[in-house]
């Protein structure tokens, strides 16, 4: 299912503004609808392939971990960001914040949809 993000526009002119004031890279979230990222790479949409319910507490937590984690592991802009919409999305699927439902991550992480802007 094809969920545009309200206000995509805008939120890449402020993560580009972020840039322009000296952040080499800014990640956006628009919460359940996915998140820009614009970095000296590129700019890039991404977004779970379906809505997740739950608990949404923890999850900017599990999202920030993964893109914190993903220089270590030599992951690309998409990869990162794939790997944290499907941490966001264990996260969400768990009732309790910091806990992760590790099914979740790998059923979700090659379906996240990542698109260059």
């Amino acid at each position: 299912m094809d969920r545009p993000i309200d206000g995509l526009d805008q939120l890449v002119t402020a993560a580009s503004e972020l840039r322009g004031l000296g952040a080499t890279s800014v990640v956006v979230s628009s919460g359940a609808d996915g998140l820009v990222a614009v970095a000296g790479q590129g700019a890039w949409l991404a977004r779970p392939p379906q809505l997740i319910s739950g608990n949404p507490t923890g999850a900017g937590d599990a999202l920030t971990a993964a893109i914190a984690a993903g220089p270590s592991r030599a992951q690309t802009w998409p990869e990162v960001l794939a790997t944290g919409v499907a941490w966001s999305a264990g996260a969400v699927a768990m009732p309790w914040a910091g806990q992760v439902d590790e099914r979740v991550i790998a059923d979700l992480r090659s379906q996240v949809i990542v698109e260059e802007l």
